[in-house]
């Protein structure tokens, strides 16, 4: 790494850590280097490795578009976080931690804000619930991995790590101010769909079928009180819409005054992100196009807020 990319990176270490935080101490921590090792590349004698580059990007959500200079608009360093089936629990924990890390890093600042577009139900939502959260999981290994009809939903189990990270993630999304939230219509009968599937394929039976029944109608009487109120917690201000038209995937868009991050959701729990600038505004311009399509249900909308929870609840029976 040449001087120029060298002191490019070590000006994005230091606007991505919080204040107060000792850039050398971080340093000997994430890459396992002493002391005058870690000042010798802070002052230039000594370039960070590729290596070691790559770590401290992952780790801070830096973007290696603006390290080596690339502000061409038609090209982009995108962060994958893929899913390979042999490893399949532990990099969903590792796609969950992008989230993780980028509530971390907006969590102090007032003028921080949360977008989505969400085409399935919100993860915020349903990994509070123990059976809607491992059916989601146990659909995806199932396809994923191409269970045979002898591995029951009942047999499946959640990794403990996956339980941490779900409770971690929890805790980081209480701290969010203001943001807003499409919402699919057919979020809900679309697993409500994939749970009669299942039932039909008898590796769910009636008395799981009907428990998560119950535990998905409690959840769209939360999510009603939740987007009447249009808070998340009590410092929260965020904004509920139904969508009136389909959209393909779920988008993310995380901001505050010195960061931002566009989050591509694909195949069920992977993602795609980027932290370039061109990006993320086109990402953001493309979810305010969606909202401009939807109708506002928080606060006020109580007619087509009541009527879309309503029929949610009328579809579930008939469905399951």
């Amino acid at each position: 790494m040449n001087r120029k990319l060298n002191e490019n990176l070590v000006s994005a270490i230091k606007i991505a850590l919080p204040e107060k935080t000792n850039v050398a101490l971080y340093l000997m921590d994430l890459l396992s280097l002493g002391k005058e090792a870690v000042y010798r590349r802070l002052r230039g004698t000594v370039s960070f490795n590729i290596e070691e580059s790559a770590l401290i990007s992952k780790d801070l959500n830096i973007s290696l578009d603006q390290i080596v200079g690339m502000r061409s608009a038609e090209k982009a360093i995108f962060n994958l976080n893929l899913i390979q089936t042999p490893n399949m629990m532990d990099d969903y924990c590792a796609s969950m931690r992008t989230y993780i890390q980028a509530l971390r890093k907006i969590k102090p600042y007032a003028d921080s804000k949360w977008q989505s577009a969400c085409s399935s139900i919100p993860c915020p939502f349903y990994i509070q619930y123990a059976l809607i959260s491992k059916f989601c999981l146990y659909k995806w290994a199932y396809q994923m991995r191409g269970f045979d009809s002898t591995l029951k939903f009942a047999q499946f189990v959640i990794p403990q790590n996956v339980l941490d990270t779900h409770e971690e993630f929890l805790n980081e999304n209480r701290f969010i101010r203001n943001g807003s939230c499409i919402l699919s219509r057919n979020m809900f009968t679309s697993l409500a769909k994939d749970i009669a599937l299942f039932s039909r394929l008898n590796v769910l039976t009636k008395i799981e079928t009907q428990q998560i029944k119950e535990e998905l109608i409690d959840m769209i009487c939360n999510l009603e009180s939740i987007t009447a109120a249009g808070t998340l917690n009590v410092n929260s201000n965020i904004s509920f819409y139904l969508s009136n038209i389909d959209f393909e995937s779920s988008y993310t868009y995380l901001e505050c005054s010195d960061f931002e991050l566009s989050i591509f959701r694909v195949f069920s729990f992977g993602s795609i992100n980027s932290l370039k600038p061109e990006v993320c505004k086109v990402h953001k311009e493309w979810i305010n196009s969606l909202k401009r399509s939807s109708t506002l249900i928080s606060r006020s909308g109580d007619v087509h807020r009541a009527e879309y929870f309503n029929e949610q609840r009328e579809l579930l029976n008939t469905i399951l």
